[in-house]
């Protein structure tokens, strides 16, 4: 058997990546403060602990994959031996990526970012691309294992690189989303037909036949559409891209009006919805209907 390998954080990436390292003939202890992921780590033959104290213990290497900076940092203040290294999926703005490389270095611990690209599926499938960033130390000893849940990578830079490249990706993508949810609000209120619309765009090939257009605009059609990637890990992102911004003193107004419409969604129960119900902010907005019949 391989080395034992913690990770915590089970959600809908998380879980995946846990079973990649498994499949790859790792000890892997993990765990999540959510009882249900518990249980389906449990039912994937995972080795699940009682805490995160529990999931580090034993543990040379320990990933992390968590919903936000408030939990990063929690679990990162638990973890950090000397001699272990840290290898965090989540998605963190580069300010606090780098104070969690100088706090572990501090505990003769290493940090290494490693923010996925790609959804459920990808991680899935193991086919998720990595932007990696840390000292070239730390890192070389984590290629190996990250990239057992990814077809391809990049090595960014030192502290704070990765995050960096990460939060911006994410809210330039997050734009993009509120801008197809708010062409769709204007071709309804011309008196167009939504799925004509949608079919031209994606068909035509186009400037606007992004593969996110193709993803989403059908699924904002859909007011049920199932939760694949949530409402309130886009709100999240979009914050922290709208936040980098601002500390960057840029006036940057699309990426603030992007995380304006996000906190909206999240002040109206969206939270669990799929990324998709930020059309029902812009319907609420505009008067307008998107979600079909």
């Amino acid at each position: 058997m391989g080395e034992t390998i913690g990770y915590i954080g089970l959600g809908v990436m998380g879980l995946p990546f846990a079973r990649h390292l498994k499949a790859a003939g790792h000890d892997v202890v993990v765990y999540d403060r959510d009882a249900a992921a518990r249980a389906r780590a449990a039912e994937a033959g995972l080795r699940v602990a009682a805490g995160i104290a529990e999931a580090a213990r034993d543990a040379g290497i320990v990933f992390t994959c968590l919903p936000n900076p408030a939990a990063v940092q929690e679990v990162h203040a638990e973890i950090g031996r000397p001699g272990q290294l840290a290898i965090d999926n989540s998605t963190v703005g580069p300010d606090l990526a780098r104070r969690l490389h100088v706090e572990l270095a501090a505990r003769g611990a290493a940090y290494v970012e490693c923010p996925m690209l790609g959804g459920v599926g990808e991680a899935e499938a193991g086919q998720l691309f990595l932007i990696v960033s840390g000292d070239a130390a730390a890192v070389e000893r984590a290629l190996p294992l990250a990239l057992l849940a990814a077809r391809d990578h990049r090595v960014v830079g030192g502290p704070g690189a990765a995050s960096l490249f990460k939060t911006v990706q994410n809210g330039l993508g997050l734009v993009q989303m509120t801008a197809i949810a708010e062409a769709l609000a204007l071709v309804a209120a011309g008196g167009g037909d939504l799925d004509r619309f949608i079919d031209v765009v994606g068909a035509g090939g186009g400037m606007a036949a992004t593969p996110l257009f193709r993803t989403k605009a059908p699924l904002m059609r859909d007011a049920g559409a199932k939760a694949v990637g949530q409402f309130y890990i886009g709100a999240k992102d979009a914050g922290l891209a709208a936040a980098l911004a601002q500390a960057q003193g840029l006036d940057l107004p699309l990426f603030a009006a992007s995380d304006s419409a996000w906190r909206e969604g999240m002040a109206a129960g969206l939270a669990t919805a799929d990324v998709s119900a930020i059309a029902r902010v812009i319907e609420a907005r505009t008067k307008t209907k998107i979600a079909g019949s």
